[in-house]
């Protein structure tokens, strides 16, 4: 499947990226760079791995692991079993953004696909998603259909803008009232399934493909933000420069969702409210964010009580949400 000869390194942000890029402009360049962060989730990167073997069926490719120092012998494991993959390892847990950076430094292909290393992919999903941007020249970024473990459509995967509506339909209205006619919602997130090739504001981080051509004029993910709205982010970024983001259904993702993030522990646990809080500061007045920011803090406030009533009736489950959610709410915490 892979192009790319056996690339190990140990990877420090300040050398070895330009020697690198150097030698790869010598190699035919891949279709798609598949580029994988990683942080101790070596049983979910290996069988993330093993469904590119037909996932990835049909087009050429090139695989970037960047692990983010992990300490259950991940890299050691993806050296063994895929040769072929080039794999980075970080010093430090550098987040979403800078590690799937790090990657782009060096990748070849024509579009790079962002996979979470919690995914499996179904055959042919990579093949789907290049014919389609291949066909689509205004398409500058699209995602593929995103399931739950159930078969269900994992709804979060795709969206709209956030807005300070938005955030109050978000938290404070029943998903059944949050639909609107034309597939636009009155939360975050677009429900509409129609089986149908459409435009959305954003697509979700964790299979996304993008034209090279596009990271070469809007620039990388934001590396401020460590995890959560950096898609978003890109998105809406990739928009003012003239390009459209798509959800391409043909293609099938399966997502088991947040693994990573459900290892660890108080303000990495509440990234998620930090990253649309870190979003919409960039685009809007003080006035406007102090007001969405408080739209947050009382959404997630109402979310957490409902999760100790739930621990209350005997939910053990909620207990450590309610943990993670508070230690989130702490006045400052998405400064």
């Amino acid at each position: 499947m892979d192009d790319g000869r056996l690339c190990c390194y140990h990877f420090n942000m300040s050398n070895k990226t330009n020697s690198i890029r150097n030698n790869a402009i010598a190699a035919r360049e891949p279709d798609v760079s598949i580029i994988i962060v990683n942080w101790n989730l070596k049983d979910y990167l290996l069988r993330c791995l093993e469904s590119l073997q037909q996932g990835a069926s049909g087009v050429s490719t090139e695989t970037i692991i960047i692990d983010n120092a992990s300490s259950d012998g991940s890299a050691e494991a993806v050296r063994e079993r895929y040769p072929a993959a080039k794999v980075l390892q970080n010093d430090t847990n550098e987040g979403f953004s800078r590690a799937n950076n790090q990657a782009m430094e060096i990748a070849r292909g024509r579009y790079f696909f962002l996979l979470n290393n919690d995914t499996f992919l179904y055959e042919p999903a990579l093949k789907k998603l290049v014919e389609f941007m291949d066909a689509h020249p205004e398409a500058g970024i699209c995602g593929p259909r995103v399931l739950n473990e159930d078969g269900t459509l994992q709804f979060r995967s795709k969206g709209r803008y956030p807005s300070i509506v938005r955030a109050l339909g978000h938290f404070f209205l029943p998903e059944s009232l949050q639909k609107r006619s034309g597939n636009r919602t009155l939360g975050f997130y677009d429900f509409g399934e129609n089986g149908k090739e459409r435009r959305m504001d954003w697509v979700s981080g964790c299979a996304l493909m993008v034209r090279s051509e596009v990271v070469n004029r809007i620039g990388k993910l934001d590396s401020d933000m460590f995890m959560y709205c950096e898609d978003v982010d890109w998105c809406f970024r990739a928009a003012r420069a003239g390009w459209s983001t798509y959800y391409v259904p043909s293609a099938r993702v399966l997502h088991y969702g947040g693994m990573s993030m459900s290892r660890q522990t108080g303000r990495a646990v509440a990234g998620h409210k930090t990253g649309l809080s870190g979003y919409y500061g960039k685009y809007h007045g003080s006035a406007a964010t102090a007001l969405f920011r408080s739209i947050l803090w009382l959404g997630y406030g109402v979310q957490a009580c409902g999760w100790l009533a739930a621990f209350l009736r005997g939910n053990d489950r909620d207990a450590g949400k309610i943990k993670r959610m508070l230690s989130g709410l702490r006045p400052g915490s998405d400064k």
